[in-house]
């Protein structure tokens, strides 16, 4: 069996996918010094790239030089974070391609047949086959992605813009752009708050462990050596013997009371006043504001570069808002411009004073979308900013509580310890 020649020094196996002019895929490996090179060499042959990554050598290398480096955990952080946002990032490559060959001239219906065909999500492929078949049939792209639920809202529509407009390849590259934008961004919420989460599910362990096993044994010693328990020994002991007979009452309430705030949550006007009391929380109403913000001006900015009308555009923003109490305040804004006011003083009860300001500069300016999306671009390194705060403040509380919880059952059973010994003499 031959041997494949190894890289030359300084240089990078990469595995590409690439389609020509006509939309005809390629695969194969190549050896360049970056991405960079890789790519140019592929343009020089008529190919333009879909997907490009490091062969696994390559990535086995530059995975054992970080492990040496001392970053074994961020690199388990990154790759669960990657598992959790799969799906968006499968979407993300597969608008991208589509992008990408409808920019090189490939017609659409070989395009999206081509995205049906890549190495990716099963149910994105699926989706994109359908999508592929619509057009065959002779509908249009945006109705046929209107009866799709898995898409994201503003999808049919902004893809309706564009084929009014004939800027589908533009819209297509912008919808990725804004794709990966936000897939980046979960990931990085989500890699932050991993830590916590663990360390949180380790102290909840541990004080059972402590209260249920430990403590029963200690109190059975105590018992059998007689003698005057302390108070807090007595209320260690009745909290372990209250978790070891009725903790699954304890967890079946818990479960009960989950379920009857989420049906309770199914009522609107509920849940708009539970939506508005966590905006008022400290952090936690700050993040999620934030995060509506970069969510909303993310999509108002990708409507308004298609050439969807304002109002429209506002509509579909609003959409990706998950908080009911500010959804509805940005419905309110939307009533605002629509009787002549301006979309940042609409908006300024809504959003940061950043994005308002971002936003009147536009209006002004005439350049809204490219000002939206950099309140969105600034959104997101907010919403970042405030998870590193977050975490900074969590993490020393989380450790003093479980801390506290050891000391006071150490605590307990060394006064249960010496007053056993105190008697015996």
């Amino acid at each position: 069996m031959s041997e494949r020649p190894a890289s030359s020094a300084g240089t990078t196996r990469w595995r590409y996918q690439a389609a020509d002019a006509q939309g005809a895929m390629s695969r194969g490996e190549l050896e360049a010094v970056s991405a960079e090179a890789a790519v140019d060499q592929l343009r020089r042959r008529a190919l333009w790239v879909i997907d490009l990554e490091p062969t696994s050598e390559a990535a086995a290398a530059a995975a054992t030089v970080a492990s040496g480096a001392g970053t074994s955990t961020a690199g388990f952080l990154d790759r669960l974070s990657r598992r959790t946002s799969d799906r968006e990032e499968a979407l993300a490559i597969l608008t991208r391609s589509v992008a990408t060959l409808l920019e090189s001239g490939v017609p659409l219906e070989r395009a999206l047949a081509f995205a049906a065909s890549g190495e990716t999500d099963v149910r994105w492929q699926q989706i994109f086959a359908g999508l592929q078949a619509a057009v065959t049939r002779g509908e249009s792209l945006s109705e046929a992605a209107a009866r799709v639920d898995a898409l994201p809202r503003a999808y049919a529509p902004l893809l309706a813009a564009a084929e009014a407009s004939g800027s589908l390849a533009a819209t297509f590259a912008r919808l990725a752009d804004d794709l990966e934008a936000r897939s980046q961004l979960r990931a990085r919420v989500r890699a932050a708050l991993v830590y916590p989460a663990l360390l949180a599910l380790a102290s909840t362990v541990g004080t059972v462990v402590i209260l249920v096993v430990v403590v029963p044994r200690f109190a059975d010693l105590i018992a059998g050596a007689g003698g005057t328990v302390p108070a807090s020994t007595r209320l260690l002991i009745g909290l372990s013997a209250l978790l070891s007979r009725f903790g699954w009452l304890l967890a079946v309430a818990l479960v009960l009371a989950g379920t009857a705030v989420r049906q309770s949550l199914q009522d609107v006007s509920r849940r708009r006043a539970w939506h508005a009391a966590r905006l008022r929380w400290p952090l936690v109403g700050r993040f999620e504001r934030e995060q509506a913000a970069a969510g909303y001006l993310s999509t108002l900015a990708v409507a308004l570069e298609s050439g969807v009308p304002l109002l429209r555009a506002m509509a579909l923003a609003r959409g990706t808002v998950g908080n009911d109490a500010l959804a509805e305040r940005l419905a309110i804004a939307e009533s605002a411009v629509r009787d002549g006011g301006s979309v940042s003083q609409a908006l300024a009860g809504s959003l940061t004073s950043l994005a308002t300001r971002l936003l009147e500069a536009g209006e002004q300016g005439g350049a809204l979308a490219p000002l939206a999306r950099r309140a969105a671009t600034a959104a997101g390194e907010q919403v970042q900013r405030v998870i590193t705060s977050a975490v900074a403040l969590i993490e020393p509380v989380m450790i003093l509580g479980f801390g506290g919880i050891v000391g006071f059952v150490a605590l307990a059973l060394l006064q249960a310890i010496y007053g056993i010994n105190a008697s015996s003499f």
